[in-house]
C-alpha cells in the first residue's frame, strides 16, 4: 500500500476510536441549528454521519478516479499496441522494399556484367578471327615461298645433276640400262 492510504486509515481508525470512547458524550441530544431551523439531535452523530457521508463521497470520488485512469491506461495500452503493429509493419514494409531494390541492384549489375561479358566475348572473337586470317595469309605466303624456294633448289639440283653428269662418266650399270633401252625403243630413237 502507498504511505498516503496507510495514513488515511490510520487517521480513520484513530477518530472511530475517538467516537467509541466518547459516545456517551456525544449521544446526547442538543439543539443544533440548521440555518434555517433547529432541531433537537445529538449532535455526535450528526457529525459522525457528516464524515461518515464525506469519507464516502471521498471513496467514490477515489474509485472514479481510479477507473478513469484505468481506462486511460487501457486506451493508452491499445494505442500503443497498435503504433507498436504499425511500426512493425513500416520496418517490414522498408525491409522488403529494400530486398526489392537490392534485387533490382544485383539484376542491373547482373544485366550490365552479361552486357560486357558479351561485349568481351565478341571482341576476343573478331580478334581471334583477324588473328587467324592472318595466321592463314602468313601460311599461305610461307606455303608459297616455301614451294618457290624447293622448285629454284630443285633446278638448281637438277642444272648441278646434268652439269656433274656430263663432266663425270656413267655408271657401268647405267650405261647397260641405257643400251636396253635403245636397243628395245631403238626405233623411236
Amino acid at each position: 500500500m502507498k504511505l498516503r492510504t496507510l495514513c488515511m486509515l490510520l487517521v480513520l481508525v484513530l477518530l472511530a476510536v475517538f467516537l467509541v470512547i466518547n459516545w456517551s458524550a456525544l449521544s446526547q441530544d442538543m439543539t443544533v441549528n440548521l440555518v434555517y431551523q433547529e432541531i433537537q439531535a445529538p449532535l455526535g452523530v450528526i457529525v459522525a454521519a457528516a464524515f461518515g457521508i464525506v469519507v464516502v463521497l471521498q471513496a467514490f470520488y477515489n474509485l472514479w478516479q481510479q477507473a478513469s485512469v484505468v481506462v486511460e491506461l487501457r486506451q493508452a495500452h491499445k494505442e500503443a499496441r497498435n503504433a507498436r503493429a504499425e511500426a512493425a509493419e513500416a520496418d517490414k514494409n522498408r525491409v522488403n522494399e529494400l530486398a526489392r531494390e537490392v534485387r533490382d541492384g544485383f539484376a542491373r549489375m547482373e544485366a550490365l556484367v552479361t552486357q560486357q561479358q558479351e561485349a568481351t566475348a565478341k571482341l576476343i572473337r573478331e580478334k581471334s578471327d583477324q588473328h587467324d586470317r592472318a595466321a592463314a595469309v602468313l601460311r599461305d605466303q610461307i606455303k608459297a615461298e616455301q614451294d618457290a624456294a624447293q622448285s629454284a633448289v630443285s633446278k638448281r639440283l637438277l642444272e648441278i645433276e646434268k652439269k656433274v653428269s656430263n663432266v663425270l662418266p656413267a655408271a657401268p650399270g647405267e650405261v647397260k640400262d641405257e643400251k636396253k633401252t635403245k636397243e628395245l625403243f631403238g626405233q623411236l630413237f
